[in-house]
């Protein structure tokens, strides 16, 4: 946006004043000391007046010119001589010109001197007065007064200055606001290109025109794109500003950029568009505010698109012999206009074979066509892709596989030299024949084993090809901690901590699958859900494998998880002698108790309810003594392994009976889940089963005293 200054459109608003100032004329004396010295000399009285003539119209628009016309009347006794009349102006107001010789410093305007005025005469001066075209008050500032002098002393200074004179109002502040339009640039404007229209607004005056703007409806088919200047758009319409003050014979340009529409197809004749330029001020001729009609710079052209082709393999790995790849053929239109009917075509060597395209690509012999795309908007791209294969029986490097890609519309074309590409083989060479190794690894079943329990995996490898038997096929299998490698089949399989391989020692043709099941046991111990138990299979081979993403395969238990661990106790019970004891003898017993498995138990321990005649002595081992005599706990007992507690008793000296009363029974209890509780407790007896009659070392003592 840019402001400029022009001629200002003159106004003059006809006014008047009248001013009036008494002097007597003493030739510089004081009057008192003339008459001393001469006698009764002459008086000079001097009045001046200020009008304000009516004009042909009342009002004064800020920015009008106003006349002014100050008059000196000598009402006697004596000659005034050097009379000059000077008048202050008020702020708003500046100084013009006069035919009268009257001139200004600042705001102070002084008019004469006359070098002389009779008594009665008189004298005018007239001088023009411009009101500031930014001037914004009601005119009650405006007031002021002249003031009159001479040579004489003036008897009635009071007349000397008369009343504040005001302009006629009302102020209301006119401009004349016109607008000029231009479409910048020389064209032909293509449908598509982007350009410029600058905007002008002038002020011819006479005030100060604020909030200048300017609006352009844009035709059908231009649409705003931006501005350096503060221009907006809502829809079609463009604001321009506003524009706060433009001063008169100044001026304002706004600059935006439009962009014809990419689907333009007539021939430009029905994008005249005008713009209008307003302001807050009143505009005493509105025939000038909105501009002429322009066209784009230069008139519209034809459509054009410049399409421009690219193709490459979608992967840059090397294939084989006999091996399927992807060529993407891309269309770009780099515009400006839209392309309709956008296609690509190509001639595969005779080493390629079209395959299938899922973008609609098709082949008439070794000819490969794709589209059309009905419409390619400017900056789009369009991608085909299409599979080939090379040939089985290739033994080239590759080199010698080259073909290209046309692209071409029903657009014109301003640039045809980027319309074709050239693109070679993956990797722009071909591989030795390959083997592709493929296996699949799956846990067996779908019951999740416990710990301690085993399970089988099932592993499958095949040659996919597509060229070559592979060779050395080997198998490798890393077991995560929480499985133990169990067996294997079929043979060639052997195991290095936990590190399976599996050998292969003849060749695994093209399309021939092997199956190889793997016994695993989980460890009794484990004790997490199974999310951890995940192992990887990988197969390798001397040969080039052209896809490395299926040589791996993961798999978990079976059902993806470990259940609870379980171990199912058993217990027995009996007294470490088979010979009977009497009342009041000792004797032990040995509790002995083994995990069946699965899992590992834990915290196991014994507890024996002794009969009444029976009481606990003593234990080398963790029992502790009372009616209730405990064993243990046992933190852990592996699958397998059995604990043995051994703890002495007392059978009671009293006791009468032979021993069948005195079976008592010790249970075995854990934390771990016991999947079998009928083996849980062990009943025993005495020794032999009996008790033998009661002994008694009687011992006799005699003394004399």
């Amino acid at each position: 946006m840019s402001t400029t200054r022009h001629r200002r459109r003159a106004f003059v608003g006809a006014a008047v004043a009248a001013l009036v100032c008494v002097l007597p004329q003493w030739s510089g004396q004081d009057p008192a000391r003339a008459a001393a010295q001469s006698g009764a000399g002459p008086r000079v009285t001097t009045q001046l007046s200020r009008a304000l003539p009516a004009a042909g119209r009342a009002d004064t628009p800020p920015g009008g010119l106003i006349t002014y016309t100050l008059t000196a009347k000598n009402n006697g006794p004596s000659v005034a001589r050097n009379v000059t009349a000077s008048d202050t102006l008020p702020e708003g107001m500046s100084f013009v010109s006069s035919a009268d010789g009257c001139s200004a410093s600042g705001r102070t305007v002084t008019c004469g001197p006359e070098p002389q005025l009779g008594v009665g005469q008189t004298k005018k001066w007239t001088f023009l007065a411009r009101l500031s075209s930014s001037y914004q008050g009601d005119g009650s500032d405006l007031g002021n007064s002249a003031s009159g002098t001479s040579e004489a002393t003036d008897p009635d200074p009071d007349n000397n200055k008369p009343d504040p004179v005001t302009p006629p109002g009302p102020f209301t502040p006119e401009s004349d606001v016109s607008t000029v339009k231009t479409a910048l640039g020389t064209g032909p404007i293509v449908p598509g290109q982007e350009y410029e229209y600058e905007i002008e607004a002038s002020n011819a005056g006479l005030s100060d025109a604020r909030n200048v703007r300017a609006t352009d409806t844009l035709p059908d088919g231009v649409s705003f794109v931006s501005s350096a200047d503060p221009c907006t758009a809502s829809g079609q319409t463009v604001t321009c500003g506003p524009h706060a003050r433009l001063t008169p014979g100044a001026s304002v340009k706004w600059t935006f950029k439009v962009k014809l529409s990419a689907a333009y197809q007539g021939d430009g004749s029905d994008l005249r568009n005008t713009a209008t330029s307003t302001s807050d001020s009143k505009d005493p001729d509105l025939t000038n505010n909105t501009s002429k009609a322009v066209l784009p710079p230069g008139g519209v052209s034809e459509p054009q698109a410049d399409l421009w082709a690219g193709k490459e393999p979608t992967t840059s790995t090397p294939i084989a012999p006999g091996e399927t790849f992807e060529y993407a053929v891309t269309v770009t239109n780099d515009g400006p206009s839209r392309a309709l009917n956008a296609k690509a075509t190509d001639t595969l060597p005779a080493r390629l074979a079209f395959v299938g395209s899922a973008d609609g690509c098709t082949a008439s012999g070794q000819d490969v066509t794709c589209g059309p795309q009905a419409v390619l908007e400017p900056g789009a791209s369009k991608t085909w892709k299409f599979t080939v294969r090379l040939d089985t029986e290739y033994t080239g490097d590759g080199s010698d596989i080259k073909n290209t890609a046309t692209v071409s519309s029903d657009t014109t074309d301003p640039v045809p030299g980027n319309n074709s590409a050239e693109a070679g083989v993956p990797g722009s060479k071909v591989n030795k024949p390959t083997a592709d190794l493929a296996v699949t690894k799956t846990a067996v079943g779908d019951t999740a084993p416990r710990p301690g329990e085993t399970f089988d995996y099932k592993i499958t490898v095949t040659n996919k090809g597509p060229s070559a038997d592979a060779y050395n096929v080997k198998l490798t299998d890393a077991l995560p901690t929480g499985l133990s490698y169990v067996s294997s089949s079929p043979a060639g399989c052997t195991v290095s901590g936990q590190v399976v391989n599996c050998r292969r020692t003849t060749p695994l043709k093209v399309g021939e699958t092997v199956e190889y099941t793997l016994t695993v046991k989980v460890d009794p111990a484990y004790q997490g859900d199974g999310s951890d138990i995940k192992n990887t299979a990988h197969v390798t081979a001397d040969n080039i494998d052209p896809s490395s993403d299926n040589d791996t395969d993961t798999a978990g238990p079976p059902d993806g998880v470990i259940a609870a661990p379980a171990a199912d106790l058993a217990i027995v019970k009996k007294p470490a002698t088979d010979e009977p004891v009497a009342p009041g003898e000792t004797f032990d017993y040995t509790v002995t108790v083994t995990n069946k498995g699965p899992s590992q138990a834990e915290q196991v321990q014994v507890s024996d309810v002794l009969p009444t005649a029976l009481s606990f002595v003593s234990s080398d081992d963790p029992c502790t003594a009372g009616r209730t005599v405990t064993c243990g706990p046992l933190a852990t007992l592996a699958p397998g392994a059995s604990v043995s507690w051994v703890f002495k008793v007392k059978l009671a000296a009293t006791y009468t009976g032979d021993g069948g009363d005195l079976d008592n029974t010790a249970t075995v209890s854990s934390a771990t889940k016991d999947p079998v509780t009928d083996n849980n407790s062990s009943t025993t007896g005495p020794p032999g089963g009996k008790v033998t009659k009661p002994t008694a070392d009687l011992e006799v003592t005699k003394q004399i005293p």
